[in-house]
C-alpha cells in the first residue's frame, strides 16, 4: 500500500483550516471552545468556569484567536471572547468534504483497499444469485 496520501484527499483543508483543526484538537481548547458556544466571556469568566488559571486561559485564548476561531470585543479595560461562527461554519464544511465518502474519491484512491484494485477485484468475483437463495426445496 502506498502511505502517501494524494494531495486531492485533503484539498479542501487549506493551511487556515489546519490551523483552525491543530488549535481545537488540545483538549483544554476544546473545552474553551464548547464553552464559548454558548456566548462571550472574558478571560476570568472562562478560567473561573473550566477551573484555569488567568495566563493558562490567556495562552489558550490567544491559540485560538491566531487560529481564526475567535473573535474579540474590548468593552473598557474588559476583553470578550466569542467564537467566530464564519470560521466554524467554513471548518464544518471542509471537515465533512473530508469525512464524506464518495465514489469519485475511491475511485481515484490509490491504497488497495478502495482504489481501482477494489473495482478489478469486485468485478472479477461473482456474487450469488439471490433469487436461488430463496426458493424453498420441495
Amino acid at each position: 500500500m502506498n502511505s502517501k496520501i494524494p494531495e486531492p484527499v485533503a484539498s479542501g483543508l487549506t493551511p487556515d483550516l489546519m490551523a483552525c483543526l491543530q488549535a481545537i484538537a488540545e483538549p483544554t481548547r476544546a473545552r474553551i471552545v464548547a464553552l464559548l458556544s454558548h456566548g462571550e466571556h472574558c478571560v476570568c469568566d472562562v478560567g473561573d468556569t473550566l477551573a484555569l488559571s488567568p495566563a493558562l486561559v490567556s495562552h489558550h485564548l490567544r491559540v485560538l484567536r491566531g487560529s481564526g476561531l475567535l473573535r474579540e470585543r474590548r468593552s473598557g479595560r474588559w476583553v470578550y471572547y466569542s467564537l467566530d461562527l464564519d470560521s466554524l461554519e467554513r471548518l464544518r464544511a471542509a471537515v465533512t468534504v473530508l469525512l464524506t465518502p464518495t465514489d469519485e474519491a475511491a475511485a481515484s484512491c490509490l491504497c488497495s483497499e478502495c482504489g481501482p484494485e477494489r473495482l478489478h477485484r469486485f468485478s472479477a468475483t461473482r456474487l450469488p444469485d439471490l433469487g436461488r437463495l430463496a426458493e424453498v426445496p420441495s
